[in-house]
């Protein structure tokens, strides 16, 4: 993996110690400084950041930079005698070796010494390894799921919300300040339809058990049966899923007929009342949980959106045509203008949701991000244009956009529920699977990846299951402590006062590399918003810890064993006990999943 070191390192000092690839890009960096102090080297400026990676080749070392060959030309040099230039300015105690290679790449291969030293540092910090601080001022708002409250989460929803989550959990790691948001949409003409259907179905369950209903009940559930029945589907207006006829019967079963007589306004609140209760109970089941649920409402209650009219038309950013308020998105990179006010007078959502996001940024988030469907794509330069248009630079927002989730059991698509005929519901797929398979599984790619979500495997208890395989590597390594506890033939416990010098076997090398690689990851991940990274990594990790323990055996159970068995099992242990740490903290604070003992 290729990594750009940004070299704004001063400021990050507590953390380089346990950051290779930051460290390494600070001894490069220092090198090229000496050497051009030397008068060896003349270039005309350092470079901003430099690329560390991680050789395919363990044998070509433990991570190399192409640094000679990009700042070649500006050196007016060939690459490879500039990195000789630089050899001798990367010397220390971090190193065993620096070597050139090819063309000019320089590889490094680190110091044991230097290794042992941030194992015990691992383990020390335990479940604080891999948290950072970070320079960033920013403020920042993720906002996320924002499903309408007209209807239950359907699946894609649980892979925004752990997407979101995840994200959340890294950033906040990485040293970031980050609040989440769920922006619930409830106002507006889908809010009324919702309100119509739930009362057409209560005058279902009213006729049903024998009240005698006036003509416009009559018409309604007329209205509604007519459209649920038609062959062909033309405008919908109403909502027909089964939780529409179960929330209007529930309403009936426990008033009565005592809002027969209700306007709608009082269905549309029941209705949308109950579905949000729902989805909070089913995200918070889900381990994810917001510190705002910002309902649109307050921003009619508090005119906002008048008032961002207002500053846009005062700003000279608006314009009138045809009977319409029209916003000037074309001067920020917009393919057109669009309409703000429509020429019955009513807003366009447009207009609502640029006085969302002014009224998020005003609360003090300085940088907002956004996670869309993909079908959203053509949303984003209007929205950006707006940001910029109230003041803001475009930087200010930042939307992922994420594709569909397919759900597959037995090989075949699985589109209805079996339970309701509807689309399955988010719901119905954590009841079956649980909640650390759904979040990992759901996880596991990048958000602008098409997922294909295999129930069956999901449920599997194998090595084929990704999450699986990763909490048993844990497990296992539990397992392995308990019977430590319990050898007879020495004292096992006694491992963290054991010296490390007995690890030299190349499956315990790669295996620390990648401990230690923990926070460099972290910090990667987190910068690029794509949390899915730490899933990749959590299941090399689990793959070269399972590779590990069966080349390098933990505990000698004999009775005639040696000291210098005991010597190199009491210092694998040490290595054992960090990987146990980073796979809890990759599962339990970043995936927001349990990290079990027994499997």
């Amino acid at each position: 993996m290729t990594q750009a070191i940004d070299l704004q390192l001063d400021q990050h000092e507590k953390d380089v110690s346990t950051m290779i690839q930051a460290s390494l890009a600070q001894h490069v960096i220092k090198a090229l400084q000496a050497a051009q102090n030397a008068q060896e080297l003349t270039l005309d400026s350092l470079p901003s950041e430099i690329k560390i990676e991680t050789p395919r080749d363990p044998s070509h070392g433990d991570y190399a930079s192409n640094i000679a060959m990009s700042l070649a030309k500006s050196a007016k040099l060939p690459p490879r005698k500039l990195a000789e230039i630089l050899l001798p300015h990367l010397q220390g105690p971090l190193f065993q070796e620096v070597s050139i290679a090819g063309p000019g790449f320089i590889n490094f291969r680190l110091s044991q010494a230097w290794l042992l030293q941030q194992l015990q540092g691992l383990i020390q910090a335990n479940q604080g390894f891999g948290q950072q601080t970070n320079g960033d001022p920013e403020t920042y708002l993720i906002e996320y799921v924002s499903a309408n409250p007209t209807g239950p989460l359907h699946f894609g929803h649980g892979r925004w919300a752990v997407l979101g989550d995840c994200l959340a959990r890294l950033m906040r790691l990485a040293g970031y300040s980050v609040k989440t948001e769920f922006y619930i949409n409830d106002t507006g003409a889908q809010v009324n339809n919702l309100g119509a259907s739930v009362q057409a179905c209560y005058f279902q369950a009213a006729q049903a058990a024998g009240q005698t209903l006036d003509a416009e009940a009559l018409t309604l559930i007329e209205t509604y049966l007519a459209e649920k029945n038609a062959e062909t589907k033309g405008q919908v207006q109403f909502y027909h899923g089964q939780y529409i006829q179960t929330l209007g019967l529930s309403l009936f079963e426990h008033q009565g007929p005592a809002q027969l007589a209700a306007d709608l306004g009082y269905f549309s609140d029941y209705a949308k009342s109950a579905i949000l209760a729902e989805q909070q109970a089913q995200l918070k089941q889900f381990g994810v949980v917001f510190d705002e649920w910002f309902p649109e409402s307050r921003l009619h209650h508090e005119q906002a959106v008048a008032e961002a009219l207002k500053h846009l038309k005062e700003s000279g950013k608006t314009y009138e045509q045809d009977g319409a308020l029209w916003f000037r998105s074309s001067d920020y990179g917009d393919d057109q203008d669009r309409v703000l006010v429509k020429q019955t007078g009513s807003n366009t959502y447009f207009a609502n949701d640029i006085a969302y996001h002014w009224d998020k940024l005003r609360r003090g988030h300085t940088r907002l991000i956004n996670l869309w469907g993909a079908d959203h794509h053509g949303y984003i330069a209007r929205m950006s244009a707006a940001i910029q248009a109230l003041g803001y630079p475009k930087e200010a927002l930042q939307v992922l956009l994420g594709q569909m989730v397919n759900l597959f059991r037995n090989g075949e698509k699985v589109r209805m529920s079996k339970r309701t005929g509807d689309m399955i519901s988010f719901g119905e797929v954590l009841e079956e699977v649980g909640t650390d398979a759904t979040r990992f599984l759901l996880m596991q790619r990048s958000a602008d990846v098409t997922l294909d979500f295999d129930l069956e495997l999901a449920k599997s208890q194998n090595s084929e299951n990704p999450v699986f395989y990763v909490q048993y590597a844990h497990a296992r390594i539990c397992s392995i402590f308990r019977n430590a506890a319990n050898l007879q033939a020495y004292d096992a416990t006694a491992w963290p006062q054991a010296s490390l010098e007995a690890l030299v076997a190349p499956e315990e090398r790669i295996l620390l590399l990648k401990l230690l690689s923990y926070p460099d990851e972290l910090k990667f991940a987190a910068s690029q918003r794509e949390p899915h990274r730490l899933a990749t990594y959590a299941q090399d990790l689990a793959a070269l810890f399972h590779s590990f323990y069966k080349q390098c055996r933990v505990l000698f159970e004999k009775e005639d064993v040696t000291s210098e068995e005991i010597a190199l099992s009491l210092a694998r242990l040490n290595l054992v006990k960090a990987t146990q740490v980073v796979l809890r903290n990759v599962l339990v604070d970043v995936f927001g999943i349990s990290a079990p003992e027994v499997m």
